[in-house]
């Protein structure tokens, strides 16, 4: 994770990112609103007391001892006795990626029987995603899943709403040699200009069949994708014959334009 590289806290850096988007970062890692404030404040001001803190954070002092006391159990906040009082300071940002290594090591302990739950469950017809996480759990069906995407109505807006994931995601589905037609918004042009040019064809409808909402047709699969801002959501249908259907009604469009 870039956003966690133990350089990432110098000055300009900060600066640069803006504390706002590296907040974000720590809240989606997994620390709370109240959390994630100390430990940047801790950052800036390298040590201080747990009054400093609840000054600088606006936080009363009966709070900022608990977020306190719940950063040490995390890992992430030590302190020193100075002068007889407690001088709290951050731990390196490196840590942040010990504590995705340990997760990942137990996940990977207990996938195989996640892996063995999962076969014996009837699958759903019918699946919502929902928010960020939601959307990124439905492309990663289409990664395990897919080897062919077509889509209309195509926006470009994971470019945005998921600038950091989404990239990655391309990445992978070019090596994983996911082929791609899209029939696109004319509004989209720029955006998927950041789609590489193999393996990925794109025709722009014209202006007055502009749409919001995107129709991803894959692997016996029709979803329905909202990615506007304050809508974020997928409802994924699995019915071969509602494939077969709507992949007609592609081909019939996609020769049209």
């Amino acid at each position: 994770m870039l956003l966690l590289d133990d350089n990432i806290f110098k000055p300009v850096r900060f600066r640069e990112m803006g504390s706002k988007m590296i907040k974000e970062t720590l809240i989606e890692f997994g620390l709370t609103d109240k959390e994630a404030e100390i430990y940047i404040k801790l950052l800036e001001e390298r040590s201080c007391t747990a009054s400093r803190i609840s000054k600088l954070s606006k936080m009363n002092r009966t709070t900022a001892y608990l977020e306190l006391g719940n950063l040490m159990k995390k890992g992430l906040v030590s302190y020193i006795i100075k002068d007889s009082k407690r001088y709290y300071q951050a731990a390196s940002p490196g840590k942040f990626l010990e504590i995705l290594n340990t997760k990942k090591a137990k996940i990977k302990e207990i996938l195989p029987s996640l892996k063995d739950l999962h076969k014996s469950i009837e699958p759903f017809k019918f699946e919502v995603f929902e928010g960020k996480e939601g959307i990124k759990t439905f492309y990663q069906d289409i990664l395990n899943n897919a080897g062919e995407v077509l889509a209309f109505g195509v926006t470009g807006n994971a470019f945005e709403i998921l600038k950091y994931d989404f990239p990655h995601f391309v990445k992978k589905y070019e090596k994983a040699g996911i082929k791609a037609r899209y029939l696109a918004n004319g509004s989209a042009k720029e955006l998927l200009k950041q789609l590489p040019k193999s393996g990925v064809k794109i025709k722009y409808l014209p202006e007055k069949y502009y749409s919001d909402i995107t129709t991803i047709i894959y692997k016996n699969k029709v979803a329905i994708q909202s990615l506007i801002k304050d809508n974020l959501f997928v409802v994924v249908i699995s019915d071969k014959m509602l494939y077969e259907g709507y992949r007609n009604y592609f081909e019939f469009m996609w020769k049209l334009i």
